[in-house]
């Protein structure tokens, strides 16, 4: 068999890997309890989860494209923190959490974005390496209710 060949066989077994470790990570996440936000839309993992993982390591198991289009944005967390309603309940008095990177320059560096807060303040850090992990650094996700539960829940 030649490079080539093993090359291919290669990235399709990496691919395979990949969508396995995608359906065991969507049987784990369903597992956390989501709260409706109905002002945004959306529902959030009460919980954060996932601690003392990199980026580089939820990439791994949960694919790319999936965390980009399920990380809560700062925004949106930012709002959250700011409502008495909200803000016991999903823990944003002390959080350190990643979040969507939005920030483009920040982005084309290969960095990460995570919303850190505490009691006496919240902010956005966007220039963390995508292999930095700590013991209390974590992620929830964050997904928009679709019309069929957002019909079944009026």
């Amino acid at each position: 068999m030649n490079l080539q060949n093993l090359e291919k066989q290669k990235k399709k077994v990496e691919a395979q890997l990949l969508e396995f470790n995608r359906k065991i990570s969507e049987e784990k996440k369903d597992k956390f309890v989501w709260m409706k936000i109905p002002e945004m839309e959306i529902e959030i993992q009460t919980q954060i989860h996932h601690k003392g993982k990199s980026y580089d390591d939820l990439v791994k198991e949960f694919g790319k494209e999936y965390l980009e289009e399920n990380l809560p944005t700062y925004a949106q967390l930012q709002f959250l923190r700011n409502s008495e309603k909200y803000i016991d309940k999903l823990g944003l008095l002390k959080t350190w959490e990643f979040v969507k990177q939005e920030d483009e320059i920040s982005k084309k560096n290969g960095y990460v974005a995570g919303f850190v807060a505490y009691s006496g303040c919240a902010y956005l850090d966007c220039d963390v390496d995508s292999g930095y992990s700590g013991s209390s650094l974590g992620v929830r996700f964050a997904r928009k209710i679709s019309r069929a539960k957002k019909s079944k829940s009026n």
